[in-house]
């Protein structure tokens, strides 16, 4: 105790050179936290916007499904055993049938290429819960119990001139088939954030795509809710033992791995910046701390000649690097929280020109804002050690005749 009171009054003696220093490194772990947050939010944002909204996290398909020239000729019957046999799956909370399929969508003068999943609103938003949400504003999800409408891309939409309440004819050929067509209405617009995608994707019900691909009660795939997005890999390893060599089972990393690069590159750019910004800051506290050292050398020789030990002298200086960095952390961490706090109840909105609005919410846990005071408090021990030890290294006589 009486070294930490010692370290704390040795800390005020340069208050200008403290307060620099203490500032530097409380913006070092305020920068941290809002970064991290900001990270967090962009990587939250892209799971919600491909896995909670579009993919799902785990998926069932006939073995030979990404091979086919024709993969809706794998399609399988809904059966209730099958779906059964995924639910007991430990870490599995739901399945949801879909089909994918694609063909030709017409206003009755012209037509273009589309690419659509059949849903059934019933079980599709148990496991994409963002799903519900996933539609232009002034639009509303696919509703249970109806049958003919379809949400559509904006770009799509406007390429036809079809306004929401129109009438479309879609073709498409299923797996046993020749070409079928059938009216839907328009009700609906899903949210332009990718104008390529916009320009050829729709959502029906699952109903209609069986009729109109005449595949009455069958799927060409199983979306599988699970509790933990991060337990994907082990859910699907689990659900391959249980289901055998007749289906294969895929993650939504698998599927789209554009997604997974993106968030790795968010980790890594994290990293770097925190690295940098800490390799500063320790810049700042060692020559902060080699100054006072300079400054007080007599003193250091006075109490070595009095047979403080050099330990001692290593423990006072560890004491004054960690008591700023504790300080600082605190300040900094506190000031992040309350500028994350501040972003998350607003939201960051983005806009792409001619797209939606994306919202981006900024948060952060307890618990990295205590590995942050932690670190910043390790990182300010570990840049007074070579202080510490240069101070408790001076030799007491050429200490003492210092000016």
């Amino acid at each position: 105790m009486r070294s930490l009171m010692l370290a704390s009054r040795n800390l005020t003696r340069n208050k200008r050179r403290t307060l620099v220093t203490a500032l530097a490194v409380a913006i070092g772990a305020l920068a941290i936290v809002v970064l991290q947050s900001l990270c967090t939010a962009f990587v939250v944002s892209l799971i919600e916007v491909k896995v909670e909204s579009k993919l799902g996290a785990v998926q069932v398909f006939r073995k030979g499904y990404f091979e086919a020239d024709e993969p809706i000729r794998l399609s399988f019957p809904a059966d209730p055993q099958l779906i059964a046999r995924i639910k007991q799956v430990f870490g599995v909370t739901a399945v949801a049938p879909r089909i994918e399929f694609d063909g030709l969508i017409s206003n009755g003068s012209e037509g273009t290429m589309f690419q659509a999943i059949a849903i059934d609103p019933e079980l599709e938003f148990q496991v994409c819960p963002k799903r519900r949400d996933w539609v232009s504003p002034g639009s509303l999800p696919l509703q249970a119990g109806r049958q003919g409408d379809m949400l559509i891309g904006k770009t799509l939409a406007e390429s036809l001139g079809a306004d929401q309440g129109a009438t479309l004819v879609m073709q498409a050929a299923g797996p046993h088939a020749s070409t079928n067509a059938l009216d839907i209405e328009v009700g609906g617009f899903l949210p332009t954030l990718d104008f390529a995608e916009s320009r050829r994707v729709a959502t029906v019900r699952i109903k209609f795509a069986q009729e109109l691909l005449r595949m009455p009660g069958l799927v060409t795939s199983y979306v599988v809710g699970i509790r933990e997005l991060s337990q994907a890999s082990a859910i699907a390893a689990r659900l391959r033992a249980e289901l055998g060599d007749g289906y294969v089972v895929t993650t939504w990393s698998d599927l789209d791995p554009t997604t997974r690069t993106r968030v790795i590159s968010v980790e890594y750019a994290f990293f770097l910046v925190a690295l940098v910004l800490s390799m500063l800051v320790a810049t700042g506290i060692i020559n902060t701390m080699l100054m006072s050292v300079h400054e007080r050398v007599r003193e250091i020789g006075t109490m070595l000649s009095l047979g403080v030990r050099r330990w001692q002298i290593t423990v006072l200086f560890l004491w004054e690097a960690g008591l700023m960095g504790f300080l600082s952390a605190v300040v900094g961490t506190g000031l992040g929280y309350a500028v994350v706090y501040w972003l998350g109840r607003s939201g960051i909105r983005g806009h792409m020109a001619g797209g939606d609005t994306l919202v981006l919410y900024p948060s952060v846990g307890p618990g990295f804002l205590g590995a942050v005071i932690g670190f910043v408090i390790l990182g300010t021990i570990l840049s007074g050690l070579y202080p510490a030890w240069k101070a408790a290294h001076l030799r007491p006589v050429e200490a003492l005749r210092a000016n």
